[in-house]
């Protein structure tokens, strides 16, 4: 029963980059017998520090500067962004009364961990009871416990020498073109690829237009500083099969948006930069197919989704050695962000 359970969570650690640990850890093992309601609430609270880090990375690495590009100028740019986990998301509270066939034994409540908590032993976490509710035994007592299990640990990512902080990493890569009037097209681009034999597979696709808005001010020329407003959306999915002659699999779609006004300074080889305005993400997680369990069969028994939206603010500096730049960037929002990049631009 854990192959399902771990598999399901493959998406989101895929794209983390430390996949084979994430399965390790993620050892959920009978909760499945809890029933789909059970099942998707726990889930939803153990990882959602996981996907909404996702879904506000994906925000990130859009731009390093106001300035826009002369026509058919291009940059080409790397990132790697790191959405810090608020310390109050290692630990979710298991309340008895959000679930119908799994509880905790000794209290009416308990915190445990989700994905991103601490690495804790056996010995340091909660006991939860799955309840006989399809009479398994068939005595006739459908409350009765059926089996005991730990409540999932976190991956401890903190704990490690892998960040030096608790983060939710994002990579991505993007393709800038300069167009008519101040206007630049951003690109993110993944075609659906299959990332290995059984058929795995992730696409990605994200527009971004950034315009030059000091252009339309009257004495524009007097004024120190480059000035733009940016869109941007990103879209992901991924498929990823737990027994493809079964056709049973997970799937995952997040979206972000994100609308700035955005000033930059141009310093010699120094551009400091600030961006203020509103991002928002939802990300969708489901898990198909058939599954048996000892008291039946579930089918498509995962279904939920995150949403976040609000104020994003951030401020970076860009360093520019010919046509190579280096960036720095720190994003304020429910899940600050960090960015470092690399890229190379051609105006």
């Amino acid at each position: 029963m854990k192959r399902y359970i771990y598999t399901s969570l493959f998406c989101a650690s895929i794209l983390f980059g430390f996949s084979q640990k994430a399965k390790a850890q993620l050892d959920l093992g009978t909760i499945l017998e809890a029933g789909a309601a059970d099942v998707t609430t726990y889930l939803k609270n153990y990882a959602e520090p996981a996907f909404k880090g996702l879904g506000f990375g994906m925000n990130g690495g859009w731009y390093n500067t106001a300035e826009t590009h002369n026509l058919l100028g291009v940059d080409l740019s790397v990132s790697l962004i790191a959405s810090r986990v608020p310390t109050g998301a290692e630990f979710f509270t298991f309340n008895n009364s959000d679930y119908t066939n799994i509880y905790y034994r000794d209290a009416s409540s308990v915190d445990v961990p989700t994905m991103f908590g601490p690495n804790l032993g056996a010995d340091d976490l909660p006991q939860l009871s799955v309840r006989d509710f399809n009479d398994a035994d068939n005595d006739g007592d459908t409350m009765e416990e059926l089996v005991r299990l730990s409540a999932p640990t976190g991956l401890g990512l903190d704990e490690e020498d892998f960040m030096p902080f608790n983060a939710v990493p994002v990579p991505m890569a993007q393709l800038g073109i300069g167009l008519f009037k101040n206007t630049d097209l951003k690109v993110r681009y993944i075609p659906n690829v299959e990332v290995d034999d059984d058929g795995n597979s992730v696409k990605l696709f994200g527009l971004g237009l950034m315009h030059d808005i000091k252009q339309w001010l009257p004495g524009e020329k007097l004024l120190p500083i480059d000035l733009s407003v940016f869109l941007g959306f990103t879209s992901l999915e991924t498929n990823v099969y737990i027994d493809k002659d079964l056709d049973q699999r997970v799937t995952m779609e997040a979206n972000s948006f994100m609308a700035q006004a955005v000033v930059s300074k141009k310093l010699s080889i120094f551009t400091p930069y600030v961006g203020l305005g509103y991002a928002s993400n939802n990300v969708n997680f489901k898990m198909l197919g058939n599954f048996d369990t000892e008291t039946g069969t579930l089918t498509d028994p995962i279904d939920f989704d995150y949403e976040g939206s609000g104020f994003r603010a951030n401020a970076g500096l860009r360093i520019k050695l010919a046509i190579l730049t280096i960036t720095g960037e720190y994003a304020f929002q429910e899940y600050d962000t960090y960015t470092v990049g690399i890229g190379f631009t051609f105006r």
